[in-house]
C-alpha cells in the first residue's frame, strides 16, 4: 500500500529507515480505524425475539415444569443461541393455555403486537393463522429443507408447492398407549408377547386388569386426550380422512358418519364398563396417578416417555398400539402421529432473517441430540439414527422410532379450525353420555353451515 505525498516526503529526504517506520505507523493507524469501523458500523444492533412455547407437547416436558425456568432444555438452547449471536436477546412466553394461544396469536397479529416466534399445531392451526404469519420460503436454508422432515404438514394446504409457513418442531409425535408392565401382568397378560389387536381383546384385557382393583385406563378429557390420541385413529379407519374433511367442507354430513359414531359409541362403552376413570371429565392429575402406579394404562405422546421411565423404572414402561377395529377397515397396525407442533415468524416481526435463523439453529442435528438427553422423542432430523441416539432394539423408544415410520397423519390438525374448535370442548361429554354421538354430530354440521354463512 502506497500513500504518494508520503512516499514524495521521505524520498527527498532520502531517508529509507525512516520512511518505513512511518509507513509502519500509517499501516497500523488505518488497522485501527479499519476496526473502529467495523465495530461501529458492523456490529449488529441490539435484537430482541420474543417467542411464546407451548408448555406441553412441544419442548417442555411435564418433568421439567417443576424445575427453575432456566434449567429447561429450550431455555438453555436459548442462551446458546444468543452466545452465538452477540446482540440478540430472546424472550420465552409459555402460554397458558396451548389451545387459546392460537386465537391470541392471531388476535395479536392484527392488532399488530404479536410475538416473533409462536409455537402452533401444524396443519389447520397454522394454517388459520396465515392472515398474520410471515412465509419464510425466502429464508428456510437448503440444508433444512433436505434434513427435515414434516414440511408437508406446514405447507399452506397442505399443498406440496404451498408457501412454508413456519418450521415442524420438536419431533415426529406419535400417539399410543403407554403401560405399566407390573399392573398389566399381575392381571395374568403379557402386552410385549400378545399385545392386544382386535377390540374384543382389548376389552378382555381392561376387564382382567379392572378386576385386580386396578383403573385400566386413566386419563384426563376435559382436553379429549384419548379420542384425540386413540379415539380418533378407529373414525379415521372407518371413515376415511378424505370423507372427513368433505365433512368439514360441508360436502357431506357429519350425522351420517357411521364411523364417528361407533368411534364415540366406544368411547361411551369405556365409562360404562369402569374402565377409564370416573372423574376423567375434571380430572387433572392423571399423569400423576399413573407414575404412582394408580392406572395401567394411559393415553399418551412421546414427550412423556422419558419422565415414566424415571418414575416407574425403564424396564416397568411398556407401549402399545391401539387395537383395530372389525370390519371393512381403510387401513391396520398403525397408529395417530406425525409433526404436531410448529414455530412460525410473525408478519410482526421485524428482523424475519434472524427469526429463521433461531428455528433453524433450534432444528440442527447438534441442538436435536442435546434435546434427547433431556426427553426421548423421534427426531425429525433424517440424519439422526437410532446407534447415534443409543437407542436398544426392544425397548419402547426403539418401537415408537419404528412406529413412526408409519402413521397416520393427526386428525385434529386436519380437520378445519371451525369443526375442531367445537369437536375438543363438546366431544368429552359423549364419554359420560351427557352428548350422544349423534347430538355431537349435529352441532359440527351446523358449526359448518353457520362457518360458511
Amino acid at each position: 500500500m502506497s500513500i504518494p505525498l508520503v512516499d514524495d516526503i521521505l524520498r527527498n529526504r532520502g531517508d529509507e529507515s525512516m520512511r518505513k517506520r512511518v509507513m509502519l505507523l500509517l499501516s497500523l493507524l488505518m488497522l485501527v480505524v479499519l476496526i473502529l469501523s467495523v465495530t461501529s458500523f458492523g456490529k449488529a444492533k441490539d435484537i430482541k425475539l420474543t417467542v411464546w412455547i407451548n408448555g406441553r407437547d412441544s419442548y417442555i416436558g411435564p418433568e421439567e415444569q417443576k424445575l427453575p425456568q432456566d434449567q429447561w432444555y429450550i431455555s438453555q438452547c436459548f442462551r446458546r443461541f444468543e452466545q452465538a449471536n452477540p446482540g440478540v436477546k430472546i424472550q420465552m412466553i409459555v402460554p397458558p393455555d396451548q389451545f387459546e394461544a392460537h386465537q391470541q396469536f392471531k388476535a395479536a397479529g392484527l392488532a399488530g403486537n404479536a410475538p416473533d416466534i409462536a409455537n402452533l399445531w401444524t396443519g389447520q392451526f397454522t394454517f388459520a393463522e396465515k392472515d398474520v404469519i410471515r412465509p419464510i420460503d425466502d429464508l428456510v436454508p437448503k440444508d433444512d429443507l433436505n434434513n427435515i422432515q414434516g414440511w408437508d404438514t406446514v405447507r399452506l394446504g397442505f399443498n406440496p408447492h404451498g408457501k412454508i409457513m413456519g418450521y415442524p418442531c420438536g419431533e415426529v409425535q406419535m400417539a399410543f398407549m403407554l403401560y405399566n408392565k407390573k399392573l398389566v401382568k399381575a392381571a395374568g397378560l403379557d402386552f410385549e408377547a400378545n399385545p392386544p389387536r382386535t377390540m374384543k381383546a382389548f376389552d378382555e384385557a381392561l376387564k382382567q386388569i379392572k378386576e385386580t382393583g386396578v383403573t385400566p385406563i386413566i386419563t384426563d378429557e376435559s382436553y379429549p386426550t384419548f379420542i384425540i390420541y386413540q379415539g380418533v385413529y378407529w373414525w379415521m379407519q372407518l371413515t376415511g380422512t378424505k370423507t372427513i374433511l368433505k365433512e368439514c367442507n360441508g360436502d357431506a354430513k357429519f350425522v351420517n358418519d357411521k364411523g364417528l359414531s361407533t368411534m364415540l359409541a366406544y368411547y361411551n362403552s369405556l365409562y360404562k364398563n369402569g374402565y377409564i376413570n370416573p372423574d376423567a371429565l375434571t380430572s387433572s392429575d392423571s399423569w400423576n396417578k399413573f407414575l404412582q402406579g394408580k392406572g395401567a394404562i394411559t393415553p399418551q405422546v412421546t414427550s412423556v416417555l422419558s419422565d415414566a421411565e424415571k418414575a416407574l423404572g425403564s424396564d416397568n414402561v411398556g407401549v402399545i398400539l391401539p387395537p383395530d377395529m372389525d370390519g371393512n377397515i381403510l387401513f391396520k397396525n398403525r397408529q395417530v402421529g406425525g409433526p404436531g407442533q410448529s414455530l412460525v415468524v410473525s408478519k410482526d416481526c421485524k428482523n424475519p432473517k434472524m427469526a429463521v435463523k433461531l428455528l433453524s439453529f433450534i432444528s440442527s442435528k447438534s441442538e436435536v441430540m442435546k434435546f434427547q438427553k433431556i426427553q426421548a422423542k423421534v427426531p425429525l432430523r433424517r440424519d439422526v439414527t437410532t446407534r447415534e441416539l443409543g437407542w436398544k432394539e426392544g425397548t419402547a423408544i426403539f418401537k415408537i422410532f419404528n412406529w413412526s415410520k408409519n402413521y397416520v397423519y393427526w386428525c385434529d390438525d386436519q380437520l378445519s379450525s371451525d369443526v375442531v374448535n367445537i369437536f375438543d370442548k363438546i366431544a368429552p361429554l359423549t364419554l359420560t353420555g351427557k352428548l350422544t354421538p349423534q347430538q355431537l354430530a349435529k352441532q359440527l354440521d351446523d358449526q359448518v353451515k353457520e362457518g360458511k354463512n
